[in-house]
């Protein structure tokens, strides 16, 4: 990544934190206590699970989510990191990063035009391994092949209502930081 791309992602970044925050203060302004802490509890929310990501310590994973919207605007992600305390194993980012470029390139395929799509990554740390869990509401399955998925990336797929679960496991690695 060169100097241009990184103070893009910086700039985007920046602007999102800003947006972020002008809504808290325009609450205020407004008298809107409630609405301001509840949008101030959103906003922290959303920065606790973004320090959860940084300590899996998954540069280009990071950079990924960083750059998602751009990459893949038919989606809207939104992500959770569930670590073990001590976290003692380290996650195979090129795997996991691998695995869910070609997940989105299914995705991709299958999105209808003009819609966004909610879709949630969900990491998990167990004890022997990594689970990850990819969800996305109303997409419609018929131009996915299924049985290739599951297939060619070990990755399960079930449906319920108006979603699809995708979930896979990582083999955990020891950790050399």
């Amino acid at each position: 990544m060169d100097e241009k791309e990184t103070v893009r992602i910086i700039q985007k970044y920046r602007h999102d934190l800003m947006n972020r925050l002008q809504i808290v203060s325009g609450y205020l302004t407004m008298g809107k206590a409630d609405k301001a802490k509840m949008n101030l509890d959103n906003v922290l929310e959303y920065y606790e699970e973004e320090r959860k990501l940084m300590r899996l310590n998954a540069d280009k994973l990071m950079i990924w989510i960083l750059q998602f919207e751009d990459t893949y605007p038919a989606f809207a992600l939104t992500y959770y990191v569930d670590l073990l305390e001590p976290s003692m194993k380290k996650i195979d980012e090129q795997e996991l990063l691998s695995s869910c470029e070609k997940l989105l390139a299914f995705l991709s395929e299958a999105a209808q035009d003009l819609l966004v799509y909610d879709l949630v990554l969900h990491i998990e740390e167990q004890e022997t391994q990594w689970v990850i869990r990819m969800v996305i509401k109303d997409i419609i399955l018929e131009k996915i092949s299924i049985e290739n998925i599951e297939q060619q990336h070990g990755v399960s797929v079930t449906q319920e209502k108006e979603k699809t679960n995708f979930e896979w496991n990582l083999a955990k690695e020891e950790r050399g930081d």
